[in-house]
């Protein structure tokens, strides 16, 4: 062949007598494993070798169309491609799919090359096909235990990564990204060694990289073994893993080309053992220093020891206490007597290891006091033998829990008529704006109709004025609508609906809004949050423009620890926080609505420094 890209039939004799021919059978080569197809240019089948005749196995064939004749589908491409590259270069090679007439599907290496004449132009088309069944089914076995081995290392609660010699890691499941705060494709390509990983050891000391496990199982061949790191991951939160390292070396060799790093996360556990810790860290220095009453009773001699505390909350001097249990539960109240004998009885006989309960103790004046009393039930061969325990005085707290209760049902109150009145005051407002503004312009629009009725030369003229003036009140229905709906914060978002706040805080009352919004808050809140906070800073900003003289306003919605955070702040004239009339309606509204999902409202304000609306709450 004289030309790379086309077969000419003057550099070949046998090919000179295909074009002299007229392209049969006969003149394809039969000897050729692969199959071998000529056709004129529009693919009409003018002859074929016996390999393609045994593999399409269709009698008849001679001149009717390839792909009429065949079921062929391309694997990376197209018929247009193919036409396009048989046009622009005179061949074209890729993949195909041919399904045989018995329906066994087979796959193709395929090139169609033009054969052209001594004038350099085409005469007709060379297809030969050669069979890589074999390879795409090795590639779809591959495929297959690719996903198998993913669906294996995706469903480990463990996290395992392969790093590379050179520090770098190759591969990681998708629980091993998770555990960092990452995802799988941050992982991938991550240099171990990079100073992003920030680690510590349990003693609170710097982990330094070199020492990292996977690091010294390359650098010697070495495994290690439950080696517990703290890692910072990016949103700042430090996890505890335990991690296993092994190295990878091939036969004959010392040095390892890679290592297989498996980590468990264990930050719960971690934190319990920290929390014991301190708990008996806290138990010990309270022994020493607590107000609370420290007894110990052997239940063998039925003698109890208290600490001088006890002397202090009861009132009784030394000689007046007794050191046995018969004592102590005489000094019980009557109505508590019973109830708390049969508990702590009933924990004993159970094999419980802590008791605790609230009860009424007679003190040395007379009068009763409240009392939560806990302990430690110790057991030697099955068997009760010690208690060891503190006695705190709740006297004051009850008093404040009633308190307390007492001034939630008061709030709830202030609450529910803040709503009423609240929602009175909608109503009112909605009436206003349906009347004052509303209903002037369908009079006005009733008017121009008519005037139209009295003047017909005008009437066009009326009509379209009349009709300007009803599209105008069909308008202000909407908004009015669009304000009180619940679905728009549905169907767009919050975001979406808080930025028309803005906007019309920007158009209508020219102040300089500013909107920062985190993006991964939407996803987290539900329908009925979204539209609590909505309605807050619908609230709110009404607050500024009426009373505010702002010139400017933050709106900001962010998250942080699973908590959610809104901050509304302006630089208008502010108020006094501590004058409870400052505190209308509208915020016992805000207070209200943030209360149905145990958020927490925080008012910062004072006169000529504008107002600050904190609210937050927990999120999933």
């Amino acid at each position: 062949m004289s030309k790379p890209n086309a077969l000419r039939s003057a550099g070949t004799e046998h090919l000179s007598v295909i074009h002299k021919a007229s392209l049969t059978t006969n003149t394809v080569h039969n000897y050729l494993d692969d199959a071998v197809l000529l056709t004129d240019l529009d693919f009409n089948i003018t002859g074929w070798n016996s390999a393609s005749e045994e593999l399409h196995g269709q009698p008849g064939a001679m001149g009717k169309n390839l792909f009429h004749l065949v079921d062929i589908d391309f694997v990376n491409g197209s018929m247009d491609e193919l036409k396009r590259h048989l046009s622009q270069k005179g061949f074209w090679s890729g993949e195909v799919m041919f399904k045989r007439f018995d329906g066994q599907q087979i796959y193709f290496r395929t090139t169609a090359t033009y054969i052209i004449d001594e004038n350099d132009k085409p005469v007709a088309i060379m297809i030969v096909s050669h069979s890589i069944n074999d390879v795409m089914n090795k590639e779809l076995q591959l495929d297959a235990a690719k996903k198998k081995y993913e669906i294996l290392m995706n469903t480990l609660p463990q996290g395992v990564m392969m790093i590379t010699a050179d520090g770098k890691i190759e591969a990681c499941n998708k629980r091993g990204a998770q555990i960092f705060g990452l995802t799988e494709n941050e992982m991938i390509g991550k240099v171990l060694v990079s100073p992003s990983w920030k680690a510590v050891k349990a003693d609170g000391s710097v982990f330094p990289l070199t020492e990292f496990p996977a690091m010294v199982s390359l650098q010697t061949g070495f495994p290690q073994r439950n080696v517990i790191m703290g890692i910072q991951n990016p949103d700042d939160t430090l996890v505890w893993v335990s991690i296993n390292s092994e190295a990878l070396i091939q036969p004959g060799e010392f040095e390892p080309y890679a290592v297989v790093v498996s980590y468990s996360d264990i930050t719960d556990s971690k934190k319990t053992e920290e929390e014991l810790k301190k708990s008996n860290e806290r138990f010990y220095h309270v022994s020493k220093v607590s107000t609370d009453a420290i007894w110990d009773i052997d239940l063998t001699t039925k003698l109890i020891y208290r600490s001088g505390a006890f002397r202090r909350l009861s009132g009784y001097v030394q000689e007046q206490i007794d050191s046995n249990l018969d004592w102590w539960f005489q000094k019980v109240h009557p109505d508590d007597q019973e109830r708390v004998k049969h508990k702590l009885n009933s924990y004993v006989e159970k094999g419980l290891e802590r008791w605790d309960d609230e009860y009424r103790f007679e003190c040395a004046d007379g009068s009763y006091k409240f009392f939560y009393d806990s302990g430690v039930i110790l057991y030697k061969g099955g068997k009760a033998v010690r208690i060891i325990g503190a006695i705190k005085d709740l006297t004051e707290q009850k008093k404040l829990e009633k308190q307390l209760i007492e001034e939630q049902i008061q709030r709830h109150k202030d609450i529910t008529q803040a709503t009423i009145d609240a929602q009175e005051k909608e109503k009112a407002n909605i009436s206003r704006e349906l009347h004052d503004n509303v209903n002037q312009i369908l009079m006005s629009a009733k008017l121009f109709m008519d005037t139209a009725k009295r003047i017909p030369e005008q009437t066009n003229e009326l009509l379209d004025k009349a009709i300007e003036y009803q599209l105008l009140a069909l308008q202000e229905i909407r908004k009015l609508s669009k304000s009180l709906s619940t679905s728009n914060i549905k169907t767009v978002g919050l975001e979406e609906s808080v930025g028309d706040i803005v906007r019309n805080m920007k158009m209508l009352q020219q102040l300089d809004v500013e909107f920062i919004f985190n993006e991964k808050v939407e996803e987290k809140l539900l329908d009925d949050q979204k539209l609590m906070l909505f309605r807050i800073i619908q609230e709110q900003t009404n607050n500024i423009i009426k009373y505010a003289e702002a010139k400017s306003v933050q709106i900001m919605i962010n998250k942080a620890n699973n908590v959610l955070h809104l901050v509304i702040s302006d630089d208008g004239v502010g108020f006094d926080t501590s004058d409870k009339s400052t505190k209308g309606i509208g915020f016992l509204n805000i207070i209200s609505r943030a209360d149905v999902y145990n958020g927490k409202v925080n008012i910062v304000s004072s006169p000529g420094n504008g107002c600050t609306l904190e609210i937050c709450f927990p999120i999933d």
